[in-house]
C-alpha cells in the first residue's frame, strides 16, 4: 500500500469521526448557519481544506520514515517468491490450492 493511500484513508477516517463527534454540538448554530457560511464560507472551506492537507502530510510524513510506504513492495515481492516455489513448501501448496478454488 503507497502512503498517499494510507494518508488519505486515515484522513479522511479522522475527519468523519470529528464530524460525527463535532456535529451535534453545533446544533445551536442551526438558525444562523446561512450567515455564517455567506459571511465566512470561504475562509472556512479554505481553512477545513488546510486542515485536512496538513493532517494529510503529517500521516505522509509518518508512513515514509517509519518504513510504511515500502510495505506493500516488500509484501508483493515476498508473496511472488513464494508462489514461485522459493521458501515454504506449505505456504506455496496453500496458495496454489486457493488460487484454484480448493478451500477445504
Amino acid at each position: 500500500m503507497q502512503p498517499w493511500r494510507i494518508s488519505a484513508g486515515l484522513t479522511a477516517a479522522l475527519a468523519g469521526c470529528i464530524l460525527l463527534l463535532g456535529g451535534p454540538r453545533l446544533h445551536y448554530l442551526g438558525p444562523f448557519w446561512p450567515m455564517i457560511l455567506a459571511e465566512h464560507g470561504l475562509a472556512l472551506a479554505l481553512h477545513l481544506a488546510l486542515a485536512l492537507a496538513a493532517v494529510a502530510a503529517g500521516i505522509y510524513a509518518v508512513a515514509r520514515t517509519t518504513g510504511l510506504a515500502d510495505l506493500g513492495s516488500r509484501v508483493g515481492l515476498a508473496e511472488r517468491s513464494v508462489r514461485r516455489g522459493e521458501g515454504d513448501s506449505d505456504l506455496t501448496e496453500a496458495l496454489r490450492r486457493d488460487a484454484e478454488g480448493d478451500w477445504e
